[in-house]
Parts: structure tokens; sequence; C-alpha cells
């Protein structure tokens, strides 16, 4: 079996450690195996040693990151849970609710594989359909999207936090004068924490003014 590695990281961190992203679901899931090993990586508890090792096929609607490898290879991930669910079975719960996810993939063997395996985001979820977003090529209508409060969260209270951890994928993807231009228009004045949330960044990051439109 391969290496299993626990490393904590958000969003943008595992965007940044995945030389593939692709935009589709995990489909024809199947168990692949179980290993126990004698103490698993930090911080996971010290009483856990059984590994749930399962594969499926990765039904992809577009490829935002890289290329993938031809012949079409299996998505193999790891758990501690036994039973292969990628998401709890709680529709309460944000993924669950998800209408698009964004696979953070690498390629290792016969297999892609999330970047790690334990701490990090193994894919980055959205509430509006991949169907439903700008007609654009899939680059740009993923950064449009990210941009866009509603289809990432329910309402822009919650988005002025939530941008902060997706705004360098979407600036990434738009190109900064693009995405310069989209964060003026982000947030309008009922909103004032959003607002300065754009502000910040289009002077932090970007080097650009707050004139927005």
């Amino acid at each position: 079996m391969p290496r299993v590695a626990h490393v904590p990281l958000g969003v943008n961190g595992a965007w940044i450690a995945s030389p593939i992203a692709v935009v589709g679901e995990v489909i024809n899931i199947a168990a692949f195996g179980k290993q126990t090993l004698d103490r698993l990586p930090e911080p996971i508890s010290p009483s856990i040693h059984d590994l749930y090792w399962c594969t499926g096929d990765l039904q992809v609607v577009a490829v935002v990151k890289g290329e993938l490898a031809k012949p079409f290879k299996k998505y193999l991930w790891v758990s501690t849970i036994p039973g292969c669910e990628l998401l709890p079975d709680n529709p309460t719960f944000y993924d669950y609710r998800a209408k698009t996810r964004v696979w953070f993939l690498r390629e290792e063997g016969q297999f892609y594989r999330p970047p790690f395996d334990m701490g990090s985001h193994r894919f980055l979820s959205l509430l509006t359909a991949w169907s439903d977003g700008p007609a654009l090529p899939p680059r740009q209508r993923l950064g449009t999207l990210l941009l866009t409060p509603k289809a990432n969260v329910d309402s822009l209270e919650e988005y002025v936090d939530y941008f902060w951890l997706v705004g360098d994928i979407a600036c990434e993807l738009l190109g900064t004068a693009e995405c310069t231009r989209r964060l003026r228009t982000l947030a309008g004045p009922e909103n004032r924490a959003l607002r300065q949330a754009a502000c910040a960044y289009l002077k932090g990051e970007l080097h650009e003014d707050c004139n927005f439109r």
C-alpha cells in the first residue's frame, strides 16, 4: 500500500500541493483493502491502527489545472473509518450539499491520489452546478464562481471569511487583470465587510487601488 501522510492543509494549500485539479465526481466506489499499522501519523490517535483503502472512477466534467494521464487512472484514497464514504451521510453538512466538486489530484503509480491522505482537503465544494456557471472556459468559469458569493456559501456574511480561503485560487485562474476587475465589482455598499475584504486583497495581494464600481 502507498505511504500514508497526514498534512493539515486548507483549501488553498491543497490546491498548491496538487499538480492536477478536475471538476467531477467519484463513482463506482469499492473497497481496495485493509491495512494495520503499529502507529499512524500524528495527530491521529495512537489507539487507531486500521486503515481502509478505497478506489473509484473519476467522472470528469472539466480539467482546471494540469493534465490527465492516458489511459485514465483509478482514484485511490484511505480512511480510518470503514465503508469507503467520501462524505458523511448528513444533508446539513456543507460538502454533502455541494452541486460541484473540484478534486485535488496527484499521480502515484497506477492511481490518482489526494495531495495528502489525511488532514487535507480532497476537494473544493461549490453550491452552484457546474453547468449553471458562466459560459467561459473551465479555468475562467471556476475562477468566476469562486468570486460569486452565492456559489460558495449561504450568505454574504459567511463569504467575507471564505473569500480569504479561495481568493488566491480565483486570481490564479483568472489572471491579475480579470481578477482585479471582478473584485472591484464583487460587493456593493450593502455589505461593508465584504467590500473591505475585497479592498484589502486588492491592495495587499494585487497592489491595486480600491476604485469600486
